[in-house]
């Protein structure tokens, strides 16, 4: 069965939710279709979005359809939660994207479609409310052509074969000879975005779904599947529910995943969903667990993706009611900061307020009501303040030491300017030959940190850093000691550098009656806009343009002014570039680097004993590596020298013990009598050996049961019991083999086994292997020699602080698998 990941994306009331529930009663996955307007759609089932109407947080469901079986992720369509949606485009393999046939493409239209476009994400469009629409669908489809794209296809004509033809060479070729256009060209060509399918309907009445659902199993191809364990996080929720999306492998439950326990899988269907015991490629699920996963992250196979084309460009602070401290209400925005990265929340420990960034004022006053609804603290919040950027003009070489006491790290880096909109790049070419590759891990991750720049402590975007060397001390040296040499580093090198400094610039289009004209080109002249009048009629004028967002932040009120209430102003999208005051809103802003103590430029070096600072600009002359001077580190050189016989014989001298100064006079020590009387020494009763064996953990990481497990885990369980029973008989010692049944509601006490000093042991309900483990090791700590076999890092805290000693998965294994072979050839003999 195929498995499709589709998104729905629109501009806000298009139809998305009404369309998802077509999708959902057409496939009989649900009996009767909900309203937006009725507030009972199947997948708006917050509060707040049954409110207003509109869909907040990104959720998703699933069903099948002619034995394909199709996740769809329901998007936000207001521009406030915009961020919410792209999140969503980096696990899709279909993408939906929605036209309201009364408005045709609309401005955040098209700055989905430019995201489609950076993500390269096939498109499907469907043109939704053709009921309602005094358009038609030629007119429809010349708006979508020259909008969106010449690729656009209506595939309800006709004559839509010949259209489809002219896509490619390929597909013209197959025409022109055979007649026919074979399935896999057509597929390729929607894959690398040549051509876009078109499809018009009512999602209300249901009109035009069938053929959409029928695009999506025929046009979209199978993925290839990896053995290999791969997933991307997309999204946390406020229960801290990680989703995330199978690129390949398996997945099951109280699995180790980056060192964290995977205690529950679960497959949504809107609100409701039902556990998995087994995750496979292709699948949308939620982990719960005690996780710390992050929106972006790479999991297994998978890369992260920090990355974000749409940002907000203004930042606010929160106004907290008289008696209440920024520092109580923290925990929480902590908490929101996880669900949605992008409201980048920060504490200034000196203001003690909480800044946050915002989209508008919808996401403004959902925000209000959410920490209200948690916390019940009322928050309000200042006049929004631009959020500038920087970047650099030109290649340049830093370096950062930190070498307090006991602390060691140096870092270099080379950073250069990138292109408009390619964020931060971080690549690894260490030059130096003995520098781990775990030492080299912690450098790249520390250089993933949102730098700030030097003018005005902006974040960095735009560069690309380029680690080439690195020291560090076996005794001394920590990755938090590399975390600050690295941030050092960067920040070294932007102080040498000649920075940028980069303003969101806003595009727009004004319509204003033709009376109005004069005044409103002279304001934007005089916010130094660039602009031109697009076309004029009779009664209005309509003006195309662009300008810094800071002088357009109340300009619809000054529109509505100057053209008394007529004129009319859209935003049409922000992107940040050069600006042209720096040098005036730098001063104006006056930030110091060197005196930023969080953000250091300089460097620690340590002399007698104690650590000192040093300037960015003389940290070079203290450095320990010169790695611009390093071309080859393998390569070596041969010295031949020679000496005379008095220097062979000082040498040897030395080397004997004869290099004592003949002048220096030696005092003999005195000899003290040694007590030789006897003195009785306790011998400890040598304790029996106990073995106590995490048998879950067992199975999941013994090579010899873990493919099993995937097929037949009782099949796995019992191999286990017989393994761990063979070794328990040929080394004669107390054995406890634990499994955890914490879900299961009958008594366990039939399913308990005592083969001689073999326990099997399954864990009451509620009771989980790890807290019987910990119990278990308390209790008998005192009458034997206790060894713990497990591969979690929780529980081995807890036994080495009772005393017992640890042994991983892989040791038992070997163990074992060695013991029994030792044992079946004395059989044999």
């Amino acid at each position: 069965m195929k498995k499709i990941t589709i998104g729905i994306l629109a501009h806000v009331d298009a139809g998305k939710t009404t369309c998802i529930e077509s999708m959902l009663y057409t496939s009989h996955q649900i009996k009767k279709a909900g309203r937006v307007d009725h507030q009972d759609s199947f997948l708006d089932y917050d509060d707040q979005e049954r409110e207003r109407g509109i869909t907040i947080y990104a959720k998703q469901t699933h069903f099948q359809w002619k034995d394909n079986e199709i996740f769809v992720i329901d998007t936000p369509g207001h521009i406030d939660f915009s961020t919410e949606m792209e999140r969503s485009l980096q696990v899709l393999d279909l993408a939906i994207l929605l036209i309201n046939a009364q408005d045709g493409v609309q401005s955040h239209t098209e700055t989905i479609w430019e995201c489609l476009k950076q993500y390269k994400i096939p498109t499907l469009i469907f043109v939704n409310k053709m009921d309602i629409s005094y358009q038609t669908k030629e007119e429809l489809m010349k708006d979508l052509e020259k909008k969106l794209s010449a690729g656009c296809i209506n595939m309800e004509e006709s004559d839509c074969e010949e259209h489809l033809a002219m896509i490619n060479d390929s597909l013209l070729a197959s025409y022109t000879e055979e007649g026919k256009l074979p399935l896999f060209l057509l597929q390729e060509a929607l894959y690398r975005r040549e051509w876009f399918p078109v499809y018009f309907g009512s999602a209300l009445r249901h009109e035009g779904i069938t053929a959409l659902l029928d695009a999506i199993c025929t046009y979209s191809l199978e993925q290839e599947e990896s053995s290999q364990f791969g997933a991307k996080v997309f999204k946390i929720d406020e229960e801290g529910i990680v989703f995330i999306k199978m690129t390949g492998g398996t997945l099951t439950p109280k699995s180790v995943v980056n060192d964290e326990k995977i205690d529950q899988i679960r497959l949504y269907n809107g609100e409701k969903y039902t556990l998995l015991q087994q995750a496979e490629a292709g699948d949308i699920v939620g982990l719960k667990g005690n996780l710390t996963m992050h929106i972006g992250q790479g999991l297994g196979s998978e890369k992260d993706h920090d990355q974000s084309m749409l940002s907000a460009c203004l930042e606010y602070d929160l106004l907290l009611p008289e008696g209440v401290d920024a520092l109580t209400l923290w925990p929480y925005c902590e908490k929101l900061a996880k669900e949605d990265p992008q409201l980048r929340l920060t504490y200034n420990e000196r203001t003690k307020k909480i800044s946050l960034s915002l989209m508008g004022e919808i996401q403004k006053e959902i925000l209000q009501k959410k920490i209200f609804d948690h916390t019940n603290v009322q928050v309000g919040f200042t006049q929004g303040k631009v959020l500038f950027k920087e970047t650099i003009a030109k290649e340049t070489y830093g370096v950062g030491h930190f070498e307090p006491l006991r602390h060691y790290a140096e870092v270099h880096v080379i950073l250069e300017p990138l292109l408009t909109g390619q964020g931060i790049q971080v690549v690894n070419e260490n030059r130096i030959d003995n520098l781990s590759l775990g030492w080299q891990q912690q450098i790249l991750h520390a250089l993933h940190y949102p730098h700030k720049g030097v003018l005005t402590g902006s974040l960095l975007t735009d560069v690309k850093i380029r680690f080439i060397a690195g020291k560090g001390n076996l005794k001394h040296t920590s990755a938090q000691d590399f975390s600050q040499a690295a941030r050092r580093a960067v920040r070294q090198a932007l102080r040498k550098s000649d920075s940028i400094l980069l303003e969101p610039f806003m595009s727009f289009e004004i319509v204003t009656p033709t009376t109005s004209l004069s005044r409103v080109l002279y304001e934007l002249d005089q916010k130094k806009a660039e602009f031109q009048i697009e076309k004029s009629e009779e009664d209005t004028t309509t003006i195309k343009g662009s300008g810094a967002v800071r002088t357009f932040m109340n300009f619809q009120s000054e529109l509505y002014a100057l053209s008394k209430g007529k004129g009319r102003f859209l935003s049409k999208g922000v992107s940040y570039l050069p600006s042209k005051e720096q040098d005036t809103l730098v001063a104006h802003i006056g930030y110091d680097a060197d005196s930023d103590l969080k953000n250091p430029t300089g460097s620690v070096f340590c002399a007698n004993g104690s650590g000192y600072y040093v300037p960015y600009d003389e940290v070079e002359d203290h450095m320990h590596l010169h790695p611009l001077e390093v071309h080859n580190t393998i390569s070596y050189e041969s010295t031949r020298y020679k000496i005379d016989d008095e220097e062979a014989k000082r040498v040897f001298e030395m080397s004997s013990g004869r290099n004592r100064s003949e002048k220096k006079k030696m005092i003999p020590h005195k000899k003290v009598k040694a007590d030789l009387s006897f003195e009785e020494v306790k011998i400890e009763p040598k304790k029996p050996q106990c073995l106590i064996v995490d048998g879950y953990n067992m199975i999941y990481s013994w090579s010899s049961l873990k493919d099993l497990a995937r097929t037949d885990y009782n099949a796995a369980r019992e191999r286990l019991i017989d393994a761990v029973a063979n070794y328990q008989g040929y080394k004669n010692i107390e054995v406890y083999l634990v499994f955890d049944a914490y879900r299961r509601k009958e008594s366990v006490d039939v399913r308990n086994e005592h083969r001689g000093k073999l326990n099997v042991v399954f864990t009451k309900y509620g009771q989980t292997a790890d807290s019987y483990i910990e119990k278990l090791v308390h209790d008998l700590k005192k009458k034997y020699s206790l060894m713990v076999a497990t591969s979690d890092g929780l529980i081995q805290n807890s036994i080495l602080s009772q005393g017992a000693m640890r042994l991983s998965a892989r040791e038992l294994e070997g163990r074992v698998m060695r013991t029994n072979r030792i044992a079946l050839d004395h059989l044999k003999k």
